[in-house]
């Protein structure tokens, strides 16, 4: 078998079989890996005839939009569709608003039909004789945060949902808190609140807890819902006493960290309970039931599948607690689509209604949340954090299993902070699959996450042009980086968030293609700026010359807060061979004195306790950059000094736990800390 074929072929399918590790140094992927990868994507390579076959399905140019029926263009430039018509041919056109209209073809390239350029973003269906074609035509970019704010700046506050305390939230925080902490933000003049993911995790296995390995990306996670922004109070608490529920509730809402296991089971018992009594004829919830059989009712088959799963991956963890990947169910029920699963889901078509229960009370409670910090004075909102993709044991990689890329997980190559690379256990769609598809699933993706928000927060935002894909079983050393479809993938964004009026910010830190943060900058896609990454060789970047599209923050979750780092919270005394208290001294005079260049603050550095004047200084650093919107993480705004999640590490560190002291809506009440946030800005209503 030919190893330079296989390089041609990969080359062609766009997985790059080479890369540039951290010291600059080439490295080739092996050959396995690529056959591996080649796979994946359909593009058998394990023999000669097959590789010859694979290559010549990929020069044969077929064309995915031709057979999807579905392209992309941009407002303002011609549509070219895979058709052969001559210039001067008319075509119907109607609109996505439902008005027709009549165009005459120009002269495209090789004969292709060539329409003029639509004037309005929307999904466009386009009439020929050989069937309809969908036209997604996106505005030249994402609306912004400038569009939004009449180009004044800015600002919002960060937090994770579950840390957020509100009374009777069993343990676990809810989209209570949030509109609590929403209504307190905006009060003091924020114009938006990022929130931790809230996608589905999975029902029946409470110990997988973290917010960005998704079982799927469609669907909330219900132990986030808000009972009493949608049902009667009356109701919730019959329903908590019936089943002997308060004193645990309470115990568990005191803990300093959430205890997921005990909590869960609680909430479990509260919401199944709640479920029941909405359904029970004689409950007084007329509106609330109403409204429930109604999205029953009207229930996609996208959630009856996830509906379905949840239900079935509960009944085999109980058959075999070892199996918790559905490629290990009994074979009948690996299948979706099978009559099995058809059977079953018919007899536990209760237990069905009951998991659709759940995201109709998470929907409606992310809505109220909305809509409180809207009402409030907000200008964005609620903004949703898109994780980079999902588990491949979950939800959607068994209900829609021709989307994703079996047999592979995203991660990244080898950088300074992690010699040996990084394997995430996720996967996400295949690119050829997304082109077959007209591009469905990211678009239903990208809908999902936007529906009750003012903006979303796209998660290793690089993966809309490669991601770093690692063979199943194979170490990240072993993996490669895999082009995606970036303009299509980059104009549906820009079209969703013109529909759905949503600021788009993108998490671009880390190892990026070459000109990755200028093209994000023209799509309109806020990146991120982290003051603990902005430096320069001797110093840090002064706040003047940040880039004005960006984001700024003085931290994220994935970084000690600025007063945990000033006190040195994060080094680990194990560090054998390296005097990280000397080289943490080292820095924080370098950043000291960033400070004191910008004129923010005077005399010596603060002792490695005293972190108070740090927290305010590095605020002020931010406020003082030409960006359109500062995002401030609440463990900053509170000078606090635990860190949500720390990365690399499961059970070392209680990452995903924390919760902050104090309820949700009062956490801003503090006198130190309104004098922080005033450095971003007034209070609403005041000059």
């Amino acid at each position: 078998m030919s190893d330079e074929t296989l390089r041609q072929l990969a080359a062609k399918a766009g997985v790059a079989p080479h890369w540039t590790d951290q010291t600059g140094a080439e490295r080739a992927v092996t050959p396995a890996s690529l056959r591996a990868i080649l796979s994946a994507l359909g593009l058998p390579a394990d023999s000669d005839s097959a590789l010859r076959n694979s290559l010549s399905m990929l020069e044969s140019g077929m064309n995915a939009a031709a057979t999807s029926r579905f392209t992309t263009a941009r407002v303002g430039q011609p549509v070219s569709l895979p058709l052969s018509a001559p210039g001067g041919t008319t075509v119907e056109i109607l609109m996505e608003g439902g008005a027709h209209r009549v165009v005459t073809s120009e002269e495209g390239y090789d004969g292709a039909l060539t329409l003029p350029a639509f004037a309005e973003p929307g999904y466009h269906t386009v009439r020929t004789s050989e069937g309809d074609f969908s036209v997604a035509t996106a505005p030249e970019r994402c609306i912004t945060f400038a569009d939004l704010n009449a180009g004044a700046p800015g600002w919002g506050l960060a937090a994770q949902i579950y840390s957020l305390r509100t009374v009777g939230d069993g343990g676990i925080g809810n989209f209570a808190g949030v509109a609590a902490l929403g209504r307190s933000a905006a009060r003091r003049g924020a114009d938006a609140l990022a929130i931790s993911p809230v996608h589905a995790l999975y029902g029946a296995e409470p110990a997988l807890f973290s917010p960005y390995s998704p079982s799927t990306r469609l669907f909330y996670n219900p132990l986030h819902a808000d009972p009493g922004a949608v049902l009667p109070g009356e109701l919730i608490q019959d329903v908590i006493a019936k089943f002997g529920l308060a004193d645990a509730m309470a115990k568990l809402g005191s803990l300093p960290q959430v205890d997921w296991l005990a909590a869960t089971a609680q909430r479990w018992t509260l919401l199944r309970g709640l479920f029941d009594a909405l359904r029970d004829p004689a409950c007084a919830a007329e509106a609330s039931r109403t409204d429930f059989e109604r999205h029953l009712a009207e229930a996609s088959p996208l959630l009856k599948a996830h509906a379905v799963f949840e239900v079935l991956h509960a009944a085999e963890l109980r058959r075999d607690p070892a199996v918790r990947n559905w490629r290990d169910w009994r074979p009948a029920f690996r299948d979706p689509d099978s009559p099995e699963v058809a059977a079953f889901a018919a007899k536990h078509q209760d237990e069905v209604a009951y998991q659709i229960f759940l995201q109709w009370l998470t929907g409606r409670s992310y809505g109220e949340a909305q809509r409180v910090c809207r009402e409030s004075g907000m200008n964005v909102g609620l903004i949703a954090d898109l994780a980079i993709g999902m588990d491949g044991s979950g939800s959607h990689a068994w209900s829609r299993q021709h989307e994703i890329l079996g047999g592979l997980s995203i991660g990244a190559p080898p950088d300074y902070y992690a010699a040996e690379g990084q394997n995430w256990a996720l996967t996400t769609f295949s690119p050829r699959g997304l082109a077959a598809s007209g591009f469905a699933p990211f678009i239903e993706t990208l809908r999902a996450s936007l529906r009750y928000v003012g903006g979303i927060r796209i998660d290793h935002v690089m993966g809309m042009s490669r991601l770093w894909l690692i063979p199943e079983g194979a170490g990240a050393l072993d993996g490669a980086y895999v082009s995606f479809p970036a303009e299509t993938l980059f104009r549906l964004v820009a079209l969703e968030s013109w529909r759905h009026r949503a600021v788009v910010i993108g998490e671009d830190l880390g190892t990026l293609p070459n000109g990755f943060r200028d093209d994000l900058r023209a799509q309109g896609v806020a990146g991120l700026r982290v003051l603990r990454f902005e430096k320069t060789e001797h110093s840090y970047v002064p706040p003047e010359q940040w880039d004005a599209g960006a984001v700024a923050l003085t931290t994220t979750h994935d970084l000690p807060p600025t007063a945990g780092w000033w006190a040195g919270t994060d080094i680990d005394p194990s560090d054998d061979g390296i005097d990280q208290d000397n080289l943490r001294a080292w820095d924080r005079g370098v950043l000291w004195g960033a400070f004191q260049n910008a004129g923010l603050v005077e005399g010596e550095r603060p002792a490695p306790d005293d972190t108070d004047p740090v927290v305010d200084a590095a605020i002020r650093y931010i406020a003082r950059t030409p960006c359109t919107l500062k995002m401030l993480p609440i463990e900053d705004a509170l000078g606090i000094r635990t860190q949500p999640n720390v990365p690399g590490t499961t059970t070392e560190k209680p990452n995903w736990r924390h919760r902050l002291d104090g309820e949700a809506g009062a956490l801003l009440d503090d006198a130190t800390v309104q004098a922080r946030l005033r450095h971003l800005g007034p209070p609403r209503g005041t000059n």
